[in-house]
């Protein structure tokens, strides 16, 4: 009988000892997943702060009415489409030529410095975790009326580079990744491989993009009335100038024509609105 309780009291400690060890194994467990848990989320909080402050920095600079078409620029880290947008940098023209009519007849008519026209690229804002990109054209020759190699440019978007854009316009959303945006842009220069500042310059590119990766839009010269109604001041003037410049240079008309003295006049009022 002795022997039997002990046996007994022993086979019971023996339960209890492994029944509180499966416990605290349990515990221990449910505590280290809660941690990975407070871990992940911490993680995504960061994550959802850090992206939503850099989308803040790109909606300060968004110019005009664009932005009414556009979906909310939030983080979401299931996005599948991204916003894309035509940036205007401004470009220091001091080492270029400045013997083109085109330039004179601006400063003459409208007091435009030569600092006053913009580079363009297409930048691409990615909703999620993943970073955004710009792209765009540069040449190697920076002299006004030469043709250099064209260079396609890809970029990642950083808080500093935004702070450069004169003027940001929504164009559209695109779910193209990255990868195909640089195989787009590469096609392109294999298509036009040398640069000139009138005829095969960043706002081809952009344009092209744009149709390609926003289901078939536009940003045209041949469509500038449309795009007025669109754009903002600013960017309206770089498309104007452009096309005054392919006027004046490549066509050679007259500034005392009409359609030059046409453009002037919207380039002027454009102008004082740009610079209210």
């Amino acid at each position: 009988m002795g022997f039997d309780a002990l046996s007994r009291l022993k086979s019971a400690g023996i339960a209890t000892e492994e029944y509180l060890k499966e416990k605290w194994e349990r515990r221990k467990s449910r505590d280290i997943l809660t941690a990975k848990e407070n871990a992940a989320k911490a993680e995504e909080e960061r994550l959802r702060r850090e992206k939503n402050d850099f989308l803040s920095l790109v909606l300060a600079k968004i110019t005009g009415e664009s932005v009414i078409e556009m979906p909310p620029l939030e983080w979401n880290p299931t996005a599948v489409h991204k916003a894309v947008f035509l940036v205007t940098i401004p470009i220091e023209f001091g080492i270029f030529e400045l013997s083109k009519n085109s330039y004179n007849l601006l400063a003459k008519h409208v007091g435009m410095s030569l600092n006053s026209v913009s580079h363009w690229a297409l930048c691409v804002i990615d909703r999620s975790s993943s970073p955004s990109y710009c792209y765009d054209l540069m040449s190697d020759q920076l002299v006004l009326n030469a043709i250099g190699k064209n260079y396609f440019r890809v970029a990642e978007i950083t808080a500093a580079f935004i702070e450069t854009w004169s003027s940001c316009y929504y164009v559209g959303e695109t779910p193209k990744s990255h990868q195909e945006i640089q195989e787009l842009g590469l096609n392109h220069m294999t298509l036009h491989p040398r640069y000139h500042l009138l005829s095969s310059n960043c706002q081809d590119l952009v344009e092209s993009l744009v149709k390609q990766l926003c289901n078939g839009r536009m940003i045209s010269q041949a469509k500038l009335g449309e795009e007025l109604s669109l754009i903002s001041p600013r960017i309206a003037l770089d498309l104007m100038v452009a096309r005054l410049r392919s006027k004046i240079e490549v066509l050679e008309e007259h500034e005392d024509s009409d359609t030059v003295k046409e453009d002037m006049v919207v380039i002027k009022k454009l102008w004082r609105r740009s610079h209210r």
